[in-house]
């Protein structure tokens, strides 16, 4: 019996383990030149262009960007973003699509740089 209950909370330390260190796979990753697929991770970080989906705590793509950025705190796209940003903040070079978050940037706007909530761009 209490062999059993040993076993038990090495198994609840091993499942909890696995969420802790699961996140930061994505950081070994994160300097990825080009991607097109699922970029999953704790910090995501892209030298080149992506194509696809992005989900992280922080999201950097140095380049262009095609998809849906997903970030519990900050997505920035350096130069065109097209398709979906989504996160607490969220900037871009150049904007072809919808941001939603607190604040987001678009650096190639007449208007003030920054939006509250939303931003729209075609």
């Amino acid at each position: 019996m209490r062999n059993m209950k040993h076993t038990k909370k090495l198994r609840h330390l091993l499942i909890l383990g696995c969420f802790l260190i699961y996140p930061l796979a994505g950081w070994a990753e994160d300097q990825a030149e080009d991607l097109q697929c699922i970029h999953i991770g704790f910090v995501n970080k892209i030298k080149g262009s992506a194509h696809g989906f992005e989900l992280g705590a922080v999201n950097k793509v140095k380049k262009d960007f095609k998809g849906f950025q997903a970030a519990v705190f900050y997505n920035n796209t350096q130069e065109e973003m097209h398709g979906l940003q989504l996160g607490i903040v969220n900037h871009t070079g150049s904007l072809y699509g919808i941001q939603i978050g607190i604040l987001n940037f678009n650096d190639d706007t007449r208007y003030l740089g920054f939006f509250p909530f939303i931003n729209v761009a075609f």
